[in-house]
């Protein structure tokens, strides 16, 4: 009824990290998802949601962003890699 209109996201190798310790972005690589805890057969099946945990380049992120929804993919830094 409003016009707008849904841009889907079906796979993306990248995802923008949002650092808050520096407050800035950069753009990192997925490198494995490690939980979805909207389903555990999403985990099982690889499927990015808002809130699934991604290992990436900088470390351990959270989805704040909703792929299917926005067709981007966009994360905030949780736990920042040792190396």
């Amino acid at each position: 009824m409003g016009g707008g209109t849904k841009l889907r996201l079906l796979s993306d190798d990248l995802v923008n990290v949002a650092i808050p310790s520096t407050g800035e972005t950069r753009r990192a690589r997925i490198l494995d998802l490690v939980d979805n805890p909207a389903n555990r057969y999403m985990t099982r099946r690889k499927i990015i949601t808002k809130g699934t945990l991604l290992k990436t380049e900088l470390g351990l992120a959270r989805v704040s962003s909703r792929p299917g929804q926005d067709g981007v993919l966009n994360a905030v830094l949780v736990e920042e890699s040792s190396s």
